[in-house]
């Protein structure tokens, strides 16, 4: 019994594969700014509860990094010289010399007395309220996240068949 092995078709499969790295990162980069847009309205959602200016939700953008192959989501705005979204998400120890103006502008907006809050924050600090986390466990962010890997691995193998 002979056995044989058939080529015909491997050389032009092989020729089509070596065009893979470039619709990869046509490819990926569309795809990432795609979950990168996508992701950055879920977390606006998230925050939207702990809204007081819309400074903080206003300011949650994406980058992507095609080096990498990521995308990073988040907030960029600052209060102070501190990043206003580590704020928000892990809250703050005491605040000594906490001002009392800015409190009592933000109770006003939310209907509480400023003086306990601007207490409570004097002596114990800040309440975290963790978004990140609440972000990426949403259904519609997992969804999103698998629907772009699908997306990339059908993309990719229809380019690479393509040629």
């Amino acid at each position: 019994m002979a056995s044989s092995v058939r080529t015909e078709g491997l050389l032009e499969l092989i020729n089509r594969f070596q065009g893979a790295p470039k619709i990869a990162a046509k490819v990926t980069a569309a795809r990432l700014d795609a979950l990168g847009r996508r992701v950055r309205y879920l977390m606006g959602l998230t925050v939207k509860r702990n809204r007081y200016t819309g400074t903080l939700s206003d300011s949650i953008d994406y980058h992507v990094n095609m080096a990498e192959r990521s995308v990073s989501i988040g907030p960029t705005a600052k209060r102070g010289r501190f990043d206003a979204g580590l704020l928000l998400e892990m809250g703050t120890g005491p605040i000594p010399n906490l001002p009392f103006g800015p409190i009592a502008k933000w109770a006003e907006f939310k209907g509480v007395p400023a003086g306990a809050v601007w207490w409570k924050i004097k002596t114990k600090g800040v309440t975290a309220h963790p978004f990140l986390k609440e972000t990426l466990d949403k259904p519609a962010t997992v969804t999103a996240i698998r629907n772009t890997a699908g997306a990339l691995a059908q993309e990719l193998t229809a380019g690479v068949m393509r040629g």
